[in-house]
């Protein structure tokens, strides 16, 4: 076991190194002058070369690209991610303000996606070709062909323009004021994730355990929930993680809408003011983050599974 997941860990480190390395570079490729627009930002338009030349050194943007990667991935290991070029202030200070609001956002609609997709896929499994479980399977396929902006933009009409029952805006009023954001976040992965539990649960209904649970005298929901259900857990939790995963990514539309203050929004901005020093960090940020809950969903699966244990051994 724990050599399992210290070959996890290592595989973890290595894949977060691979991909800061590609991230770096491909920022560092981007057309534009870092030092050149702090020069502008300091002196203006008509900041001189010499400005520009020392800022440019200043930086370590004069030294060879290997050397300003270690430099830049080095600080970023001890806190250290930089200025921002857009706010002026320390990104470490950017991030301890906003990485809060993301977190909530996440673990929100976390949360619901877990427990609606549990719901639609055990009672779609009940009902087995029913009423409800087609109805349930065309509110999933609705739900996981739908794009955030757009499902965000109709829950804003409905329950903030017309109904008045929520705020439109997210994060400052309260616990209400996150439930229009959480729904939009979890809209997507709760659709694919209850897909993925109701077929499990379709194939784990066909398996000789469940027969005998059948021969024991319980119903198809006592099947389903005490005998079906637990055999699911490895598949269900490895979609959930890659599912919260991509959340990241999504909540940058969500806190866009939303006027949410977090790292979503704030990769946005940055990318409107050319604020490549920002971007480098944020893109770290997402790195690390999917490389990390896939590690954290792993070592929960060979936890509950001895099967993987004993493949991993």
């Amino acid at each position: 076991m724990i050599n399992a997941f210290l070959k996890r860990a290592g595989i973890a480190v290595l894949l977060i190194i691979a991909a800061s390395t590609l991230t770096f570079a491909l920022v560092a490729a981007a057309p534009g002058n870092v030092a050149a627009l702090m020069a502008e930002r300091a002196a203006g338009p008509n900041a001189s070369a010499e400005l520009v030349a020392k800022i440019a050194d200043e930086l370590g943007l004069n030294d060879p690209l290997p050397v300003r990667y270690l430099n830049w991935l080095g600080n970023a290991v001890r806190g250290d991610f930089g200025v921002s070029l857009r706010s002026g202030k320390p990104l470490s200070v950017e991030f301890a303000e906003r990485i809060p609001v993301t977190a909530t956002l996440l673990l929100g609609g976390g949360t619901i996606a877990f427990l609606i997709s549990l719901s639609f896929g055990v009672a779609g499994a009940i009902s087995n070709g029913g009423a409800l479980d087609n109805a349930l399977r065309a509110v999933s396929l609705v739900g996981a062909s739908t794009p955030n902006f757009f499902v965000a933009a109709v829950l804003v009409i409905v329950f903030a323009v017309t109904l008045g029952w929520l705020p439109s805006f997210g994060g400052g009023g309260g616990l209400s004021s996150w439930i229009l954001p959480w729904i939009t976040a979890s809209i997507l992965p709760a659709s694919v994730l209850s897909r993925v539990v109701r077929v499990n649960l379709q194939e784990a209904m066909s398996r000789p355990f469940a027969t005998t649970g059948f021969a024991k005298g319980l119903t198809r929901g006592g099947v389903v929930v005490q005998e079906a259900l637990p055999t699911i857990a490895v598949p269900f939790l490895t979609t959930f993680g890659a599912q919260f995963a991509l959340m990241m990514v999504a909540s940058i539309v969500v806190e866009t809408v939303f006027a949410l203050r977090g790292v979503g929004a704030f990769f946005i901005e940055v990318i409107r003011f050319r604020d490549f020093i920002s971007m480098q960090a944020i893109l770290l940020l997402f790195v690390v983050f999917f490389v990390v809950t896939n590690l954290v969903v792993d070592t929960i699966c060979l936890l509950i599974d001895p099967r993987i244990r004993r493949r991993r051994a």
